[in-house]
């Protein structure tokens, strides 16, 4: 007996309205398109699928839109926060740049154009069952994390007690402040160091974190519970937009937040990833010098990397 196919929703978003006729036919025609929505421009897109009740099942997304100053891939950050798991499938030239930066994405696929009816439907029927199956693969892991909960829990509840001797050291000097907080810090490190199991926290890094925690307390507590969620996936976790560092060797940049940066060291001879800075401030360059100039601070011996350095 031939299975029923199965309709989805389909939403697009590409500048050639020639693109959107086609590609609707297409998937009418096999089967495959329950209802759908098109899109001209990157904006409006994007303003859909913060209103839209329905959820959809499929994106085909361009990656120019000629005149918009933004380009598929760029608003791939803004598509995963509403939804991290939805199959993104970017029609493209197939050039380097787009496809490399957005190839850490774990539900993100590629067409070529100019695309043909053969291709397209082959290519969907391939990548919704890779996405089904990259989708049963974060439940196990989901259903993994809840093994820690309760220790989660008890961060949470320290992090709540922290909340309110915040409010109460408000009260207090300065002078009194600062080290009242430092302890109350000292205290979610070492709840957090205990319940990471495949990531160290280097100096650099519980200094970086004890100045959002001072700063920007409800930024921290975003922090802590994203922190918990990367250490526990085994791969790069939707929406964090991992990539390598330009010019180093095994480190690697990771999006926590619309504000947060983790840079990380990860190699074959790390037992665990070296967690090394956090950046709030969007400081790249600043970032990239402390980063190559502090390289024994936090990377195993590596001497081809240390002549490349020292040339540099």
């Amino acid at each position: 007996m031939t299975p029923v196919q199965e309709k989805l929703f389909f939403v697009l978003a590409d500048d050639d309205p020639r693109l959107h006729e086609y590609t609707v036919s297409i998937l009418k025609e096999s089967g495959m398109l329950e209802k759908h929505e098109s899109f001209y421009d990157p904006v409006s897109f994007l303003a859909f699928l913060k209103e839209s009740e329905d959820e959809p099942d499929v994106i085909l997304l361009d990656v120019h839109f000629e005149g918009s100053g933004l380009s598929g891939v760029d608003i791939l950050p803004f598509i995963r926060e509403e939804y991290p798991y939805i199959p993104v499938i970017l029609l493209t030239g197939m050039d380097a740049e787009a496809t490399d930066e957005a190839q850490s994405d774990v539900f993100t696929y590629f067409i070529p154009k100019p695309v043909t009816e053969v291709h397209l439907t082959s290519m969907l029927h391939f990548y919704l069952g890779k996405s089904k199956k990259s989708a049963e693969t974060i439940n196990t892991l989901i259903d993994e994390m809840e093994e820690v909960k309760g220790y989660h829990h008890l961060l949470e509840q320290e992090v709540e007690e922290l909340q309110d001797e915040q409010r109460r050291l408000e009260q207090l000097t300065r002078e009194d402040k600062t080290g009242s907080s430092t302890k109350g810090f000292e205290k979610v490190s070492e709840i957090l160091e205990s319940l990471l199991t495949k990531s160290q926290p280097m100096p650099s890094f519980v200094a970086d974190l004890e100045k959002v925690y001072s700063t920007q307390f409800k930024l921290f507590k975003k922090v802590i519970e994203t922190l918990i969620r990367f250490d526990v996936q085994d791969s790069a976790t939707p929406g964090m937009n991992i990539h390598k560092v330009k010019g180093t060797q095994n480190v690697f940049s990771a999006r926590l937040s619309r504000k947060v940066r983790l840079f990380y060291y990860n190699s074959a001879k790390s037992v665990r990833k070296k967690l090394i800075r956090l950046d709030i401030y969007h400081d790249t360059k600043g970032m990239d010098k402390w980063i190559k100039n502090n390289y024994h601070s936090y990377a195993e011996t590596d001497d081809q990397y240390e002549n490349s350095i020292k040339r540099s």
